[in-house]
C-alpha cells in the first residue's frame, strides 16, 4: 500500500508541474483581447487554444504582438502572421487552427500558388 500512494503522490505533483506549464484559457483570452480581438473571438480562440500553447508560448506571442505594428487593432489575420515569425511551428499550427475552429480567418491573405 505505502507503493500506492508515493505512486499516487508522484502522479499528483507531475500533474501540478505539467498544470503550470500550460496557459490557461484566461490568459490566453486576456492576451487576444490585448491584441485587438473582441471578447467573443478571444474567448473562442482561447478554448482552441487552452492546453495546447505553454505558458512559454503564450508569453512570445505576447512579445511579439506588441511590436507589431498596424494601423488600428490586430486582426486575428495578423496575429497568425506574428505567430508564423516566431519560428515555432506549433504555435503558428495552433493559432492558424483556432483561427479556421472559430472561424476568424475571413481576413487572412491567402498565398497565390
Amino acid at each position: 500500500m505505502p507503493h500506492v500512494a508515493k505512486t499516487a503522490a508522484l502522479a499528483a505533483m507531475a500533474g501540478l508541474a505539467l498544470s503550470g506549464c500550460v496557459a490557461s484559457r484566461y490568459q490566453i483570452a486576456d492576451a487576444l483581447m490585448r491584441y485587438g480581438l473582441d471578447r467573443n473571438q478571444a474567448s473562442c480562440a482561447s478554448e482552441f487554444l487552452r492546453g495546447h500553447l505553454t505558458t512559454g508560448q503564450v508569453d512570445r506571442l505576447a512579445r511579439a504582438a506588441r511590436d507589431y505594428r498596424r494601423d488600428g487593432p490586430m486582426t486575428f489575420g495578423d496575429l497568425v502572421r506574428v505567430a508564423g515569425s516566431l519560428r515555432d511551428g506549433e504555435t503558428m499550427l495552433q493559432v492558424g487552427g483556432a483561427a479556421l475552429a472559430c472561424k476568424l480567418g475571413a481576413d487572412i491573405r491567402l498565398p497565390r500558388l
